[in-house]
């Protein structure tokens, strides 16, 4: 059984992503299946992102209702 890649976080998926996007750009002759394998990685990057900025996003929302709460109860 294969071990499970460990997931980047999003600063290191970022970084990743820019390192794609400047392959891309300043390739001067187009490999086909490269840019297909970096497409399909900044796809799975851009996922990762995503999802982690909503489980932030969640946190977020948590603290600031919580801190909400606290404060109504204190008046």
């Amino acid at each position: 059984m294969a071990a499970k890649k460990k997931q980047p976080g999003y600063r290191e998926a970022t970084e990743e992503i820019d390192a794609i996007l400047d392959r891309i750009e300043d390739s001067r002759e187009v490999d086909v299946d490269a840019l297909a394998d970096d497409v399909e990685r900044a796809a799975e990057l851009l996922k990762i992102c995503g999802d982690r900025l909503k489980r932030a996003e969640l946190r977020v929302m948590e603290v600031s209702e919580r801190l909400q709460e606290e404060a109504e109860e204190e008046s």
